[in-house]
């Protein structure tokens, strides 16, 4: 039991740290990054275009967002090129295609 829980807690550390190097032009679009960073992993919830996360109302917001790109979470890699107005303007975007769980 003590193996399996020290396997899963590393799995998890390892995961939490993956990186995404991917960088937005200058000139990128929300929809640009978006498209470039997110939609690797992110598709449109079935039946509903154009959203693409069912989060919870409290954790419904732009900064919510913006610390998830950042900083990654457990299976989703952190993107430390997207700053600035490019991590506001996909923040936004992001929310934007989302609605209350």
């Amino acid at each position: 039991m003590k193996k399996v829980l020290l396997l899963t807690a590393s799995a998890g550390l390892l995961l939490s740290g993956c990186i995404n190097d991917y960088t937005p032009s200058a000139a990128a679009t929300a929809e640009d990054i978006f498209k470039g960073a997110c939609m690797e992993c992110h598709e449109a919830i079935e039946g509903k275009d154009n959203i693409y996360y069912e989060i919870a109302s409290n954790k419904r917001n732009a900064d919510f967002f913006a610390k998830k790109i950042s900083s990654g979470s457990l299976i989703m890699p952190k993107f430390p090129n997207i700053t600035g107005d490019g991590l506001k303007a996909v923040s936004q975007y992001a929310l934007e295609h989302s609605v209350n769980k």
